[in-house]
């Protein structure tokens, strides 16, 4: 709990400096008078050394002002978007394309749930992800690098589990990770997503063990400091609102059904760890969704806990689809996979949305 009340202490006033500094309107003057105050207060700490926890935050708000006044020092966005990843891009998509799925929606949903591209969604269908509160699934997240990374995890499962196999995995992850956020556009949940699982491996490594809580308030501070901007979108504020959900509420929530001896094959405790975690997450996502877009579906948790289940699989399928698909190694039962998922997908969204 200390570890986690060090890290409340450096990242909450630097992320409500960096908001205040997004909401004031930057100048020169302003950026100029926050870096001094920041130099002063580094000059403080050499020459005093002090300890106190108010120099931290104040410390660390002058952090957050100069951060969010200078702009960022780098955004993943902007280099996703032109040059080499949006050429891969096209490409992938294109090679999706060509692909002989039975369903007309199909290969449209591998695009969105890997590459990010919407753009052959039928409007029916995306109001329909909208109105059911699985909206979530479309948008590039930790889900979806989430299962990129298990799929990783398995292929490299071979190289053992010794000291130095572990090194190169991790690497490895990393580094694929990386790319993969890149080529999909590098969203601020998918940097979020990346940031988690660098720091997790580097823990691993490392051999510390790390809360979740602690791996978010580092991710976010991290994020920020990169590129300060992204605190004012939409899915910024969603992504990390609904881990927050998770590291806070779903203990308590899970915590409420009674484990049992053989649990692992308890499956009402399991459909109640998923209730819980879509109620975690909507909990603290619902003011801002509420802000952003007037709207609050009815039947989320009915949503999530039929869609989640087939959205893990196709996506999972998806991920092995697109990048077999452009060396010709594609075989036909992914296709038909694919397929099966994304009907059965279509057809319980669009009963809940009509609903």
């Amino acid at each position: 709990m200390k570890e986690e009340r060090d890290m409340l202490v450096l990242s909450l006033p630097f992320v409500a400096a960096v908001a205040a500094g997004q909401i004031l309107s930057p100048s020169h003057e302003a950026a100029f008078l926050a870096a001094a105050a920041l130099f002063g207060m580094i000059l403080y700490f050499w020459l005093r050394a002090p300890r106190s926890v108010a120099y931290y935050i104040i410390l660390m708000f002058c952090c957050g002002l100069f951060c969010s006044f200078t702009g960022s020092l780098l955004s993943l966005s902007d280099v996703a978007e032109d040059g080499l990843p949006a050429f891969l891009r096209a490409q992938l998509a294109g090679c999706v394309d060509g692909l002989s799925f039975k369903s007309g929606d199909t290969g449209a949903m591998v695009k969105a749930l890997v590459l990010g591209d919407r753009s052959g969604l039928t409007p029916e269908l995306t109001q329909a992800f909208r109105t059911s509160g699985a909206a979530h699934v479309l948008a590039l997240s930790g889900l979806h690098l989430g299962i990129f990374y298990l799929c990783l995890s398995w292929i490299l499962k071979p190289l053992g589990n010794s000291p130095t196999a572990k090194k190169i995995k991790s690497f490895t992850i990393m580094i694929l990770a990386g790319a993969y956020v890149v080529l999909a556009g590098a969203s601020a949940s998918l940097v979020r997503a990346l940031l988690f699982i660098v720091l997790r491996e580097s823990a691993a490594l490392l051999h510390r063990k790390i809360s979740l809580l602690r791996i978010l308030l580092a991710a976010l501070t991290l994020q920020l400091i990169f590129s300060p901007g992204q605190i004012a979108t939409p899915g910024f504020q969603l992504s990390y609102l609904a881990v927050a959900g998770i590291a806070i509420l779903y203990p308590w929530l899970e915590g409420l059904y009674p484990k049992a001896d053989n649990d692992r094959f308890n499956i009402p405790r399991k459909i109640w760890q998923l209730c819980s975690l879509s109620i975690s997450c909507q909990v603290f996502t619902t003011p801002v969704a509420w802000l952003q877009f007037g709207s609050l579906p009815k039947y989320f948790l009915l949503a999530n806990l039929l869609i989640m289940p087939l959205a893990t699989a196709f996506t999972a399928v998806s991920i092995f689809i697109v990048f077999l698909a452009p060396i010709g190694l594609c075989p036909g039962f992914l296709l038909s996979a694919a397929d099966f998922f994304s009907n059965l997908m279509i057809q319980i969204l669009t009963i809940i949305a009509g609903m």
